[in-house]
Formats: structure tokens, C-alpha cells, sequence
């Protein structure tokens, strides 16, 4: 979650709509993804060609659906099903696949990369997509300023001819695959968005008018298209029979803004249902039901207590009560409020995903060498207050509840702490000032991609988890240059090793004590394939099928 509202999943998520459970999840995989080709892919459901109607419940949180002006869970979903990108993702997954392009080249920096085209693709409209068309789009979401801008900061596109786009990033960029793959750099049908007023200029953010179109009418290449939208409550979408690739998902798709409690009485009426905000306690009092099938996984969001390094604004500024608090929390007992299913985390990269720790580098608790720490300090009759956004309940789990527990822990010993709830906004705002002494939060991903996490390296710039806790670069400039290699290494098995080393450092000092990867349920008909939580599109709408 990035601190500030809309650049990110995890920010929407918590800001807009903080009833949601369960925001993407399921198993990653990860590898080397330098080049590649669309041999043995498809986005196509399996087993035969499904009839009826699929209904996805979800309590939304709606941007849209113009693809680079959005950057929330639910729009994420949709996009993905109505539009296609250079490379994909298979459900649950997070290696890069062929998507528009066929194959594609990596420089050994990792600056650039060459994307070479399906012929078979084409839009909706039936023409077909061309390198224009990709230039077009990746220069709109730079050019729009909006919420996924960032993904493609220094980078910059061009068509050498119209089968070929070379992507360039001023710095090496190992994970731009990944980048490339989420739905913020969707490929649009340009003459059709250009002829409704859409823009890829550097003005585009103030001269696109494409937006209400694209909120009406769809303009991808993907295996759906809109056939109506309303925002906030429904979107149908209907089968495209242009589609380019093997399919066999349902003709028909209602995605509809359902509460969770909602979601759990529909799910069990209804046929081709699937529920995916439902806490691991609602998913568990229908494992029973033979119609239905529960899916509960660890959630690609992390859990953790931050502390403020400025010692003028927090005793947490004093390296030995940083180390006391962190030994002193009970993480076995954090995961039990998730519920089954949730997972201590390690590290702040999630269990899915390249670079994360094992469980055998997770903090334990240990109370007497937490007062031992305490003692070194020379401090005593210490308050701290933890601040939390007290109406966020994300995955089904309320940060009250966690704020509680720190209270209780640090009390063993003998930290007096003042819980501070305030409306989400309110906390983020103060998070963003660097104003909490300490604070109860979580990050969801952006990309599945461990550069991601750089926001938690000391002294990394903007809206970064450091900067928001005053852990500037001078406190631990080996670690920041560890840092700066991992997320510039090319070999992924190396960049793993790396980031793992990264967050060992960050467990041994740092603002960030990860608490956990928090449960995460998806329910289905059982007549459904390929229910399956996903990392980056929530579910992969396309690839649902019948069994």
C-alpha cells in the first residue's frame, strides 16, 4: 500500500472501500523471465465451453474501467478481462506468459526490452493490434498522471516497425516483465479510443476525454467486452467473438458490489456463483456444502507494526526499544486473529512471490530477551502511541483488534501504549507526515514483483514505507546499497538471495516488524473451474470455466 490514496492497490483499498476482505491472493510462482515465447500458453478456461451465466460478487472498490486511469482490485479483474497486455499471467501465477506478444528479447541490462506481436491479434472491432496501438496506450498511462503511472516511470516506447515494440528503461528493470503484465498497461484499440477523444500526449492529463467512453463501451483485445456499466453496483460483460485466442469461459459474466455477508447467502443460492470477500470464519461455515468449493490461502498483503525512527517524535527512535518491541510481540497469536489459513510473515515480501523468506527467518518471540533490550536503553516508564485506521477491516481483519493485541504484548514489558484509531484518511494522512509514533498497517502489492518492496529500503525517496517512518539512508547506507543491487540484479535466483538478504537486514534493525500474510477465502459453485485467488487480477475471469 503506498501512503498516498490511489497510487496503489493497497492504498485504494484501505481508503476507498476498507470493508474489503481478500483483495488477490492465491500461489505465485517465480523464475527468470528475460525472453520468452507463447508456446504451450492460454488464457482459456478448462474443460468444455461453459453456458449460462457467471456471477462474481465483490465489494468494490470502482475507479472505472478506462484501463489507465484505474488501479483498484475490482478494476484490475475487469480490466483484465476485457483487455490484453505484451505478457500475462496464468491464474494464480506470477511468471510472465505470451499475452499480444508472441516472444520477446531482454538486453543483458535489463534496460530494454523487444516485444515481437501475435499476428492472430486483433481488437474487438476486428483489426488488428498493432506496435501503434501499444505506444499509444503505454504513453497514456504515463502521460494521464494517473494512480498506475508509476509503474512506468523512466520508460519510455517506441515501434520500430508495426509487428515490434521496444520497451526502454533509463535504469535496469528487472522487473518490468511483471510491470508489463499488470492491467494499468492494457493495450487499446488507439483509433477508436483517438476518435472518442482519448489522448496519449504529454497534455493527455488534461486534453483525454475518453474516459466516459471507455466507462460505456470497451476497446481491448480481450476475451470479454462491456456490454453495460454501472459504477459502483454492476458490470456485465459479454463474450468477445472476435476473440483471438483459445476459449472456453462463459458467455456471459455479472460482476456485481455485493457485501460480504451478501456474498456468503448468494453464493449458496445461486449456480455459477463465486464470492471472493468472504473472511476464512464465513468461508468455513460452508465447508461443508457439497455445491460449493472453499479455497482459504495465505493473502499476498502483509500485516506489520511500524515504528518512527525520529527520536524527537517517538521512543521507538532508540535503536534497543525498536529491538525490545520486536521480540516482544507474540506472532503465533496474530496469525490465530486471521484465522485458518493465515501465515507469521517472515519478511515483508510475501510467501508468494521471488525473494521471500522462509519460515525458519522469522522473528520469534522472546519476552526476556525484549527486556533485556529495554534495560540497555536506559529508559523506563516509556508511552508509545500506535496509531491504526479504525475503520479498515482488509481480508476480514480489523486493525483494532491487532492494535489491542500490540497493546497487550508490549504491556509484558512494561511499554505503556495509547491506542490512537482514527477514519483511514485521517491515519494516512498523518502516516504520509511522518506524524505516528507507531503504527498498525499493511501493504498490498502493486506488481508481483519484489521491487516492489524497495519502499521499505532506508532513505528511499517519495511516498516510500521509509520516508513515511523517517528511516532515512544515513541509519543503514550498507543496507540501502543492498537494496539498489537486488532490485538491479538480472538473474532472478540471484535477485531472490539478494532481496532474502535484504530483509534479514531489515528484521535485524529497521521501522518494519512484518506480523503476518493474513487468511483469504474464495467460494464457488463446484461446478467451476479455475477458482483460484489471484496475485494480480483478484480472479482471472477469463480462465473461470465448468468442470
Amino acid at each position: 500500500m503506498r501512503s498516498t490514496i490511489g497510487k496503489a492497490v493497497g492504498a485504494a483499498a484501505i481508503a476507498g472501500a476498507l470493508a474489503v476482505a481478500g483483495c488477490g491472493g492465491g500461489n505465485g510462482d517465480s523464475g527468470s523471465a528475460d525472453s520468452g515465447s507463447s508456446a504451450g500458453t492460454s488464457t482459456g478456461a478448462s474443460g468444455g465451453a461453459a453456458t449460462g451465466t457467471l456471477v462474481v460478487d465483490q465489494s468494490f472498490v470502482d475507479r472505472g474501467v478506462d484501463p489507465q486511469r484505474q488501479f483498484t482490485p475490482t478494476n484490475n479483474m475487469l480490466v483484465h478481462a476485457m483487455y490484453d497486455t505484451l505478457v500475462t499471467f496464468e491464474p494464480g501465477k506470477t511468471d510472465p506468459v505470451a499475452g499480444l506478444a508472441a516472444s520477446w528479447r531482454g538486453s543483458d541490462d535489463a534496460k530494454q526490452f523487444t516485444f515481437t506481436l501475435d499476428d492472430s491479434a486483433v481488437f474487438s472491432d476486428g483489426t488488428p493490434v498493432t506496435s501503434a496501438d501499444v505506444v499509444f496506450s503505454l504513453d497514456r498511462l504515463v502521460n494521464l498522471k494517473g494512480p498506475g503511472s508509476f509503474l512506468l516511470e523512466g520508460v519510455t516506447v517506441r515501434a520500430p516497425d508495426a509487428r515490434t515494440v521496444v520497451v526502454t528503461s533509463k535504469t535496469s528493470n528487472p522487473a518490468l516483465l511483471r510491470i508489463l503484465a499488470t492491467p494499468p498497461t492494457s493495450i487499446l484499440n488507439s483509433r477508436v479510443v483517438e476518435a472518442n477523444g482519448g489522448s496519449a500526449a504529454k497534455d493527455a492529463d488534461r486534453s483525454d476525454r475518453a474516459e466516459a467512453f471507455l466507462q460505456k463501451t470497451s476497446a481491448g483485445s480481450g476475451a470479454y467486452t462491456l456490454e453495460a456499466g454501472q459504477q459502483n453496483q454492476q458490470y456485465t460483460l459479454a463474450s468477445n467473438p472476435r476473440y483471438w485466442r483459445d476459449f472456453s469461459g462463459f458467455p456471459k459474466v455479472v460482476v456485481r458490489n455485493m457485501a460480504a455477508p451478501t456474498q456468503l447467502l448468494n453464493v449458496q443460492r445461486g449456480a455459477n456463483e463465486i464470492a471472493l470477500d468472504l473472511s476464512a470464519q464465513q468461508a468455513g461455515t460452508v465447508a461443508g456444502n457439497d455445491a460449493l468449493q472453499v479455497r482459504t490461502d495465505a493473502s499476498v498483503n502483509v500485516f506489520d507494526v511500524e515504528a518512527n525512527m525520529n527520536e524527537s517524535i517517538s521512543p521507538t527512535g532508540d535503536e534497543n526499544v525498536r529491538r525490545a518491541i520486536r521480540l516482544a510481540l507474540d506472532y503465533e497469536g496474530y496469525t490465530r486473529l486471521s484465522g485458518e489459513g493465515a501465515v507469521q510473515a517472515p519478511g515483508v515480501i510475501p510467501s508468494q512471490f521471488l525473494g521471500a523468506l522462509t519460515a525458519a527467518d522469522a522473528v520469534r518471540t522472546d519476552l526476556d530477551a525484549a527486556r533485556a533490550e529495554l534495560a540497555k536503553s536506559g529508559k523506563s516508564n516509556i508511552k508509545v502511541e500506535l496509531a491504526f485506521p479504525s475503520d479498515a477491516t482488509p481480508n476480514g481483519v480489523s486493525f483494532s483488534s491487532i492494535a489491542q493485541k500490540v497493546k497487550s504484548d508490549l504491556q509484558k514489558i512494561g511499554i505503556d501504549v495509547e491506542l490512537k484509531g482514527t477514519p483511514a484518511v485521517t491515519f494516512l494522512a498523518d502516516y504520509a507526515a511522518g506524524k505516528n509514533q507507531m503504527s498498525v498497517s499493511y501493504w498490498g502489492p502493486d506488481y508481483p514483483d519484489p521491487n516492489d518492496y524497495l519502499v521499505y529500503a532506508p532513505g528511499a525517496p517519495g511516498t516510500s514505507r521509509a520516508a513515511d517512518n523517517r528511516y532515512v539512508r544515513e541509519m543503514n547506507p550498507q543496507l540501502a546499497d543492498l537494496g539498489a543491487r537486488a532490485g538491479s540484479t538480472l538473474d532472478d535466483a540471484e535477485r531472490g538471495t539478494l532481496f532474502q538478504e535484504f530483509q534479514r537486514g531489515l528484521n535485524e534493525d529497521s521501522p518494519f516488524m512484518p506480523l503476518f500474510q493474513p487468511a483469504q477465502a474464495i467460494v464457488g459453485s463446484r461446478t467451476l473451474s479455475n477458482v483460484v485467488l489471484d496475485p494480480t487480477y483478484t480472479l482471472n475471469i477469463p480462465a473461470v470455466g465448468s468442470n
